[in-house]
Formats: C-alpha cells, sequence, structure tokens
C-alpha cells in the first residue's frame, strides 16, 4: 500500500528552438507556458489544480551581464501562474544556481510529504539565443510582465565570490573551472597533452548523445581531437578549455516537471505507467569561495551528498541503470565521478541530455531537462534506477536525486541536509593569506584567453607557510601552454589590487 502523501513525478516537458528568427520566436513567457501546458498533459490527469509554481531563475535576473534589454518579468511564478489559469497559493521564485531544479524536487517532495501541498508545477526557461540575436540584428522585442505582487524565494543569495577573487580574475566560470582541470591533470600524474586527450576522450561520446537528442541545442557528434584541437572556430576560453569544452548558454530552451502527491495523482486519474518516484535525495554545499577549498581535484560535498542520496534509496552506484552527471565542463563531470566511483569511460553512459557544452546549457535549468530525460528514461524500462546530480557556482552547491518507477518505500523522509553537511563544514582547507609576498608552489593555475590569444594567467599558489594566495602573471604567457606547471615554483608579490607571480626556475 503506497503512503497517500508520498511524492511522485507524473509529468515532464521540453522545448529546444535552434532555428526561430528574433521576430517570430516564443518570448520566455511563451516558451515556459509551452512546457508548462505540455507537462499538465503529459501526466494523463484530468483537472489538475496546481497549489505550488516554482520556477528556475533566469539569467536575466542572476547577473548584470545577462540582463536582457527587452524587459522584465516582475513575477515570472505567477505570470505563469495566470498564463495557466491557475490560482496556485506558492508562488516562488529559486535561487541562483545550476543545482537548483533537483534542489526544488527535493525541497517539494518534502512538502508534499508534510501535506503542505499537492500539486506542485516546476519550470524554467532561457532565451538568449534569441536575445543576443536581436540584438545583433537590432529588432526590439517586448519580454515584460507586471502581474503584481512578488514572489517568495527560499532566502536571500550568499555570495559565491569574494572582491579579492573577482580582482584576480575569479569570477565567470569560464576562468574558474579550468582551474579544477589543471588541477586534476596533475593529481592524475598526467602530462598537460595527456590530460586534454582524456577530456577528449571524455566528452566526445556526449556529443553522441546530444547528436541524437531531439532536444539538442547542437546535435552534432564531434571526435575527441575535434574538441580538444584548438582552431579558428574552436579557439582557447581558458587553458585546457577550447570552446567546445564549455557550456553553451545562447539557447533557447525550457522545461518543466509536475510532482502531486499520490493521493492526488490518484484523484487526477494519472496512470500508474506515468509515475516516477524519488528514492534519494541530498543536498550540499562545499566551503563556498574558491580559494577556501579543500584543494582542486576533489569534492567532498559530491562525495558525501551522493552517498546519501544512493544510501537513502538503497542502492550502490554499481547498481544504478542510469546516470545523469552535471557537465559544463569536463572538470565537473571527472570530479563527480570519482567523488560518486564511477569510471570516466562507464559503459552506462555519463549523460543523458548530451552535456551542457552541446545539448545546451539553459542557465539554472539545465538538470530540469536532465530529470525530464530520467523520467523519461525510468518509464521506457520499469524498474530501472537513476541518479541525476546536479551542481550550481563553481563546483559549489549540489544536488542529488535518485529515481525509479518502482514506489517509495512506506516511511520515506527527505534527511534535513544539516545532518550530513557538517561533515564538510568541519573540513580544514589552507588558510588564504591576500598579501603574500616570497616564495611558493603553483597549486594550479588557467590562462584566460580573448579571441583564442593568452591575456593573462590565473595563479593559485601555496607559499612555504602553507598558505595559499591568489596572483595573476601577464608575461611570458604562451610558455604556460601544454607545459607542466602545477608544483612550479614561483616568486609571490602583493599589489595594490592584483598579486603578482613570476617564476623561481
Amino acid at each position: 500500500m503506497i503512503d497517500p502523501r508520498t511524492p511522485v513525478l507524473v509529468g515532464v516537458a521540453q522545448f529546444t528552438d535552434r532555428e526561430s528568427p528574433p521576430e517570430t520566436a516564443l518570448s520566455p513567457l511563451g516558451m515556459i507556458e509551452r512546457v508548462a501546458r505540455a507537462a499538465l498533459a503529459d501526466s494523463g490527469g484530468t483537472d489538475i489544480a496546481l497549489d505550488a509554481v516554482a520556477v528556475v531563475r533566469m539569467f536575466a535576473d542572476s547577473s548584470p551581464a545577462f540582463a536582457s534589454p527587452f524587459g522584465s518579468y516582475a513575477n515570472l511564478p505567477k505570470s505563469l501562474a495566470n498564463a495557466l489559469g491557475q490560482h496556485p497559493r506558492t508562488l516562488l521564485y529559486g535561487p541562483v544556481g545550476g543545482n537548483t531544479p533537483q534542489m526544488l524536487v527535493n525541497i517539494f517532495a518534502e512538502r508534499i510529504l508534510n501535506g503542505e501541498a499537492d500539486c506542485v508545477l516546476l519550470a524554467g526557461v532561457e532565451a538568449l539565443r534569441t536575445q543576443a540575436r536581436a540584438v545583433k540584428a537590432g529588432v526590439r522585442l517586448d519580454w515584460s510582465d507586471d502581474p503584481g505582487g512578488a514572489p517568495e524565494t527560499l532566502g536571500p543569495e550568499t555570495p559565491l565570490v569574494s572582491r579579492h577573487e573577482m580582482a584576480h580574475g575569479i569570477a565567470m566560470p569560464v576562468n574558474v573551472y579550468p582551474l579544477f582541470e589543471n588541477a586534476l591533470g596533475a593529481h592524475y600524474g598526467r602530462t598537460p597533452l595527456a590530460q586534454r586527450a582524456a577530456i577528449g576522450a571524455l566528452m566526445a561520446p556526449f556529443t553522441q548523445v546530444a547528436a541524437a537528442n531531439p532536444y539538442a541545442a547542437l546535435p552534432v557528434a564531434r571526435t575527441a581531437d575535434a574538441l580538444i584541437t584548438p582552431t579558428d572556430d574552436n579557439r582557447y576560453i581558458g587553458y585546457p578549455y577550447t570552446k567546445y569544452l564549455n557550456s553553451n548558454m545562447f539557447v533557447d530552451q525550457a522545461a518543466a516537471v509536475l510532482l502531486m502527491s499520490t493521493a492526488a495523482a490518484d484523484a487526477a486519474g494519472v496512470p500508474a505507467a506515468q509515475r516516477v518516484y524519488l528514492h534519494g535525495c541530498a543536498d550540499t554545499h562545499e566551503h563556498i569561495l574558491v580559494s577556501t577549498r579543500v584543494d582542486y581535484h576533489s569534492s567532498p560535498a559530491i562525495r558525501v551528498g551522493a552517498a546519501h542520496a544512493l544510501a537513502q534509496a538503497g542502492v550502490t552506484a554499481a547498481a544504478l541503470d542510469h546516470l545523469e552527471l552535471y557537465s559544463c565542463f569536463p572538470s565537473a563531470v571527472e570530479i563527480a565521478a570519482d567523488a560518486i566511483g564511477l569510471a570516466h569511460d562507464d559503459p552506462r553512459g555519463l549523460t543523458l541530455t548530451g552535456g551542457l557544452p552541446y545539448f545546451g546549457g539553459p542557465g539554472n535549468n539545465y538538470s530540469m531537462h536532465g530529470i525530464a530525460e530520467m523520467v523519461a528514461r525510468c518509464r521506457a524500462q520499469p524498474g530501472t534506477t537513476g541518479l541525476v546530480f546536479a551542481n550550481g557556482g563553481y563546483l559549489t552547491k549540489h544536488s542529488f536525486g535518485v529515481y525509479s518507477t518502482t514506489p517509495t518505500p512506506p516511511g520515506w523522509r527527505r534527511t534535513d541536509p544539516a545532518a550530513y553537511q557538517s561533515e564538510i563544514d568541519a573540513m580544514a582547507a589552507p588558510p588564504l593569506t591576500m598579501t603574500p609576498w616570497g616564495p611558493a608552489r603553483i597549486e594550479t593555475f588557467t590562462v584566460v584567453h580573448d579571441r583564442g590569444r593568452p591575456a593573462f594567467a590565473i595563479i593559485v599558489a601555496r607559499l612555504d607557510t602553507g598558505a595559499r594566495a591568489l596572483a595573476q602573471m601577464h608575461d611570458g604567457l604562451d610558455a604556460l601552454i601544454d607545459t607542466a606547471v602545477v608544483g612550479r615554483r614561483v616568486t609571490l608579490t602583493t599589489g595594490e589590487q592584483v598579486n603578482m607571480a613570476r617564476f623561481a626556475d
């Protein structure tokens, strides 16, 4: 007998527009309405009255760099509810972070169990493809709506970067994830060329999945060599990553997921074949700032979170049938696979969508597509089990979901994340000095490129005292490419705004 309060995913939908010109492309509200209606229809239920609508925060509201010149949505959850003719009690606008879709599933599953909700629609959208093309073509669009009121939030945003980090170039993800990658190469004991080859071998299968996915923004299969070889069309962004190894944000994509209590699903007549259950979940975070991480080749928070979610579901990583790992950059995949206990060439595959560089990276909402793909895969193979791993920030915030068509056992509850987060919070990290001086050793680095040419290097170094420091290099940058740099001795000097490093040997 299934507990009537058991949460169940009953409807999913996705939409991708690769072709429409700006004049005819759907607005963000139009796209999100489309997938919301499709998710409701996908459930097979009737007369579904939503009591909660939660929308993943758009990039336009996440960073001034992506602000829309075509107006804004003052209360997007309410605008969506109005478009659907629904009157939910809860209207929530999620926080910044690619972990948000899975975190919202975890949170609202708990609320459903507690009787605080019965029918919950989760949705998200990005239209940066059309936004960029409209700006370039001088096309004026109207992407604005103010239905009144303000949506709920999950509290104030936690800054993920400090002023000191920003001064040294640690701000955009394209500058940060290469730091993890170069640390990984050294950790694996590979030469830079061998590590780049491994990256290509890791990501080429992702392109093959994307090429077969009708929702992919870039459905093109590429070889490993094509991914890692710098060319005019595939320039370095942040060494060792070329363009084809970076998340593709300039997409028009939307996705939605419908959750219900079992009692509400029964009342709406949702067929059993449409139901997928959450068996395990977790939400964790690293030490928030990149400069205060335990190291740059591992993720304690992924290890702890994945272990909890799998244990709660009563399944091992080896026993999973489907895997969907967040893949904004190769280092996110490698670190997650290592932490979960998966081989980088796992024959099950590490993505269901094709990954953010190839399927598309629609802002904070990518993993809503991952969840939709997982639901579809579990429905197609009843009784199988899959893991979704979602990541936000700079490998900062993590959310996990274990799914199956098999009903969740009676008594299932979401564990308070504080119960396992405390283990991560207690882990020691090297102290950070903002005024370094003297000899040090490079812990990791990247060379930031501008239009394919080296612009400056970000250096993370460890002083002989053990303290960590940030610095930059501006000269001789070509010599850092495909050269063993991690572990080399440098001399650090303190600057007014930016610390500088030079090789000591």
